[in-house]
């Protein structure tokens, strides 16, 4: 292969796992050159997938992610290619758009000047990139008296983002700001799904 095609400026990540905590860790940067593969369906889902050529490198690994010009691809398979060259078989990474952006807080002790300890919540996330969506059922809780009803939304985002049930998320969308509380939370191969409730309605 003519290295001058190795035109593409490829990052490259591993992801750890810290105090039970998932973490991507950027390891070097590469150049390389990336070709689409094909499509193949998943439980009905598109997936498509790609190879990236590299030269040879030992430090490259199954299951580390490569980012190219704002794309992310998760390794799956690396093989030897023409000689001095490594292909590396990937699905593309992170499926959904992530348009929007969003900050997280969770609550931590805080010790205030006179000693005493507290509970506040502090910001342990910014810009997030992110996909807000509304999920079309809310819970409906009916008593003699009200009658309130529970706005739910999904939020797309990386997998390596740590989100904890209770966490609060300020989602920027489309202009607009939304508040939510986080419900639940699920990780995917190639994203992350919180479940999260909006605050300040009813």
């Amino acid at each position: 292969m003519n290295p001058g095609k190795l035109k593409d400026r490829l990052t490259f990540y591993e992801t750890v796992f810290e105090n039970g905590e998932e973490q991507l860790v950027e390891r070097f940067k590469l150049w390389g050159q990336v070709r689409f593969k094909k499509n193949k369906f998943t439980d009905q889902q598109p997936e498509k997938s790609f190879q990236i050529i590299i030269r040879a490198n030992k430090n490259v690994k199954p299951f580390m992610k490569a980012v190219c010009k704002g794309k992310w691809y998760d390794i799956m398979a690396v093989d030897d290619g023409e000689p001095g060259y490594l292909v590396l078989d990937c699905n593309l990474g992170y499926v959904h758009s992530l348009n929007d952006h969003c900050s997280v807080s969770r609550l931590q002790e805080i010790e205030l000047p006179s000693g005493e300890t507290v509970h506040q919540p502090v910001k342990i996330m910014e810009s997030i990139p992110c996909e807000l969506v509304k999920i079309d059922s809310g819970d409906s809780r009916q008593t003699e008296t009200t009658h309130n009803i529970r706005f739910m939304y999904k939020i797309h985002m990386e997998t390596h983002r740590n989100i904890k049930i209770g966490d609060k998320i300020e989602a920027v969308h489309r202009g607009g700001t939304f508040q939510f509380t986080v419900k639940e939370c699920f990780k995917y191969h190639t994203f992350q799904e919180v479940i999260a409730e909006m605050e300040g309605e009813a």
